[in-house]
């Protein structure tokens, strides 16, 4: 049996509880030892009731999951989080489209040139690739409504631009 993920979880939880090895297995009817050996990852044999005692005292589910059934869920939630993260960049770059319309034309102006500023320095220290540089460059050229609505639709490339974006200045993610 695998004890890698329980016994990462045990000893978390145990240290949330706040309680030493000793006082967890004292609560428990168990060893230190038991405890110190599952922490460690040396535990053989590890009783079901010892276990269920162990959850129990610390506010665990000890649960029977298929095989590669966790490593299944962890790629999904990667996966979902990821999806978040991107679904946020666009939030960001679409309220960033609204400040530019909102903002006078000279600050929008100015707000575009510090991109532009950004871009520039990508190309001359190598930063990015000079696909990312020629669209963004593209982008940043046209009319402030037009660098607004691109902002709020990029096109295919959109997730690709939106990791690497020369507006980190403004949406408060790194300017490379």
């Amino acid at each position: 049996m695998q004890y890698t993920g329980l016994r990462e979880q045990l000893k978390a939880g145990r240290r949330r509880a706040g309680l030493t090895q000793a006082a967890l297995a004292e609560r428990c009817g168990v060893s230190r030892i038991t405890i110190a050996r599952l922490e460690a990852g040396s535990a053989r044999d590890v009783r079901a009731g010892t276990l269920l005692s162990l959850c129990a005292a610390l506010g665990l589910e000890l649960t029977a999951t298929p095989a590669g059934a966790q490593a299944a869920l962890e790629t999904r939630l990667a996966r979902e989080r990821e999806q978040v993260r991107r679904m946020d960049l666009q939030r960001r770059h679409a309220v960033l489209a609204a400040r530019l319309l909102a903002v006078p034309r000279r600050q929008a102006q100015a707000l575009v040139a510090r991109a532009r500023a950004v871009v520039d320095r990508w190309e001359r220290e190598g930063l990015c690739s000079r696909h990312y540089v020629s669209r963004w460059r593209a982008m940043l050229a046209a009319p402030i409504d037009q660098v607004a609505g691109s902002l709020v639709d990029p096109g295919e490339w959109g997730d690709a631009l939106f990791q690497n974006t020369p507006w980190g200045f403004v949406l408060g993610g790194p300017e490379r």
